[in-house]
């Protein structure tokens, strides 16, 4: 499997992998870029990691972008080696720009490969990879895919292997929380946000009054001033303990990104959302917050320079709906259908490649 970037495209790909853990197929490679998210989550989770050269483009005037094309070749010249090194029978794509040369050295070496969508449109590597995947999946059944050649199979979108398991408590001790008080969790994405965080630390002694603070700042990020505040907890991430704190917390503030709306869906959580802007994105983020708050409890704040006016009143507004939600996952839902759907599809694929192998069979029969 490959994908990189950001958290939310490696936890959904980390969660197949247990899927297939669970069927009994422990012969599981990862492949992304060396010193990357992906390298520490796979490696974490005990996958063997292959590093590739890959470059993405910036959507801002970079002079990066001018290196693109030669890192990508590199990247795809690397890729076709290390695939037939490595024997794959098919891959999964999670999305991001590391997955174009893992996917191209794929179908170089005649290995189907599969791309997973989290959002509401292809983002631009899920966009270029459509042309020749084998199959293409999504999380919402009104993905639209430009293609006469494949129809999108709807899976769902694979949420954190350990959310069924998780414990809020087991954290709240861990860490020292005070018993009995609300818990406000705020967690951005994998490298967290500047301008998020100061809105939180502007505004630290209005969400206090409220609320325990959970909050997730992102590597390099931790505030060494504010430390030893009474009800303030920071981190720059949290791995193991990051479906522990979800549960305890009784409301997030977040960016929308599918897999962070999956993981609030799953548990129930009221929550206030902070799209990435378009300056920087695609706007996924804007019309996944959009469509979310059609049918959960959340609040949907714009990431501009009057975050920290809205920020209090958003999370207090909020307080009525905590425990009404209900939890996803505590009222028995089953928070590994999704990666079991997208294991199957993805088996499926490496089962008919095999019997397209058997000795005495003749093409085309």
């Amino acid at each position: 499997m490959t994908g990189g970037g950001s958290a939310g495209h490696v936890v959904p790909a980390l969660a197949v992998a247990a899927e297939f853990r669970r069927r009994g197929h422990d012969d599981l490679v990862f492949f992304g870029r060396s010193g990357s998210i992906e390298e520490r989550l796979a490696t974490e989770a005990g996958l063997r990691f292959v590093a590739l050269p890959a470059a993405g483009l910036r959507r801002y005037r970079s002079w990066r972008n001018l290196a693109l094309p030669f890192v990508v070749l590199w990247g795809i010249l690397t890729a076709i080696v290390a695939v037939r090194r490595e024997r794959i029978s098919v891959l999964l794509c999670k999305g991001a720009y590391v997955s174009v040369p893992v996917a191209i050295g794929a179908w170089v070496n005649r290995v189907p490969f599969a791309i997973h969508e989290s959002d509401e449109s292809l983002g631009l590597a899920n966009r270029i990879l459509s042309r020749f995947a084998t199959k293409v999946l999504t999380t919402s059944e009104t993905t639209q895919l430009r293609s006469r050649r494949l129809k999108p199979i709807r899976t769902g979108l694979p949420v954190r292997d350990d959310l069924q398991t998780a414990d809020g408590e087991r954290f709240r001790a861990r860490h020292d929380l005070t018993t009995g008080g609300r818990v406000l969790m705020v967690f951005c994405g994998s490298s967290g946000s500047v301008r998020i965080n100061a809105a939180v630390r502007a505004r630290l002694d209005a969400l206090l009054k409220e609320f325990q603070v959970v909050h997730v700042c992102g590597p390099g990020n931790v505030d060494a001033s504010l430390h030893g505040t009474p009800g303030y907890f920071q981190f720059e991430y949290l791995n193991e303990d990051m479906a522990d704190a979800l549960w305890l917390a009784d409301v997030v503030v977040g960016r929308s990104g599918a897999t962070t709306l999956a993981e609030l869906d799953a548990l129930g959580k009221p929550a206030v959302l902070i799209p990435l802007p378009r300056s920087v994105s695609r706007g996924d983020q804007i019309v996944n917050a959009e469509l979310y708050a059609t049918s959960h409890a959340c609040v949907v704040l714009p990431d501009d320079e009057h975050l920290a006016e809205g920020l209090v009143d958003a999370c207090v507004s909020l307080i009525p709906a905590v425990g009404a939600a209900g939890r996803g996952v505590a009222a028995g839902r089953d928070v590994h259908r999704a990666a079991r759907s997208v294991a199957q599809e993805v088996a499926a694929m490496a089962k008919s490649r095999h019997r397209r192998k058997q000795p005495g069979r003749q093409p085309g029969r």
